[in-house]
Formats: C-alpha cells, structure tokens, sequence
C-alpha cells in the first residue's frame, strides 16, 4: 500500500488522526515532527529559537524523504510542509496525501493552551491562526489527493471518512 499522508495546519489532529488510521489499517505511523525531535535530540521549538525557521524546513524535508522511502506507512506532517514545493512533489509521488480541513475556530480552540507551536506564541493567536491558514490554503489544496472536513465530527469519524476514501 501507498502510503497515507496526512497534512493540514498545526492543531487539525494529524497527529491524533493518523495513530487512530495507521492502527485500523495495520500500517506504522510515523509523525515528522516527533522523528525530528526524536534523531536531532531537540523540541522544534528550540530548533526555530537557536537555528531559525529555514533550518527546520530543511530538516523537514531531509526527514520527509527518508520516511516516505518506505511504503505502507501513515505519516503525519507538521502544519507548514507545503511551504516547499519539493515537499509536495514528493508526498505526492510517494504517496495519498490527505487534507485535513479545519475551521480557523476549530484550530484556536485545538492550539490556545499548547505552548509548544513557535510560529502561534505570544499575543494575537486568532490573528497569526487566521493569517498563517491563509497564506497556506491553496497549498494545502494544491497538495491533496483527499480532502476531509473535520469540524464537528469525532476522530473515529474522520477516519471512517479517510478510508472509505482511499
């Protein structure tokens, strides 16, 4: 099986989705985001404070063509990884690239209290939220195979969604 990636912005519940996808469909999950932290020993966090957000980006793609080497996996992407256009190229060659669409409403009630997403700290959530998800939006579409509407629907849900889709 191709492998099942999963994009949409920080706090759409790729994480949360594809453990759920990747254990009803016996596949491994592997989220980008974890593995960075996991093989640089660093939170992303501290990556963007002390080595900027160009840094991360390339380890986000380094990462993301050595995971998407390997087949029958469920991959969950960080929210910004359309950014580069080698990055959509590759998920869509190596794989079916699933949109997770949230609400901006949807989002800030998902990422208000995570102090861990560097581009969201500071003052003025909804308005970086409704800018970020903006400038990201036809990326986001450009990139995906499926697209699943999240808003009021439970995690089972989706996922029932996802699969009857692929």
């Amino acid at each position: 099986m191709k492998n099942i990636i999963l994009i949409g912005f920080m706090g759409s519940g790729k994480s949360t989705v594809g453990k759920v996808l990747a254990r009803e469909l016996d596949l491994d999950w592997v989220d980008i985001d974890h593995e960075i932290e996991k093989q640089e020993n660093k939170t992303i966090q501290s990556i963007f404070d002390n080595d900027g957000e160009k840094y991360f980006r390339d380890l986000e793609t380094r990462y993301l063509e050595k995971i998407l080497s390997c087949e029958n996996r469920v991959v969950s992407t960080g929210g910004g990884v359309v950014l580069k256009q080698d990055n959509i190229e590759t998920m869509k060659k190596l794989g079916t690239v699933v949109f997770l669409n949230a609400e901006s409403s949807q989002i800030i009630e998902n990422v208000k209290n995570d102090e861990k997403r560097p581009l969201l700290r500071g003052e003025k959530l909804e308005e970086k939220v409704n800018k970020l998800m903006g400038e990201r939006a036809a990326l986001y579409l450009e990139a995906s195979d499926i697209i699943i509407q999240t808003n009021g629907k439970n995690i089972q849900s989706i996922v029932d969604e996802i699969i009857s889709l692929l």
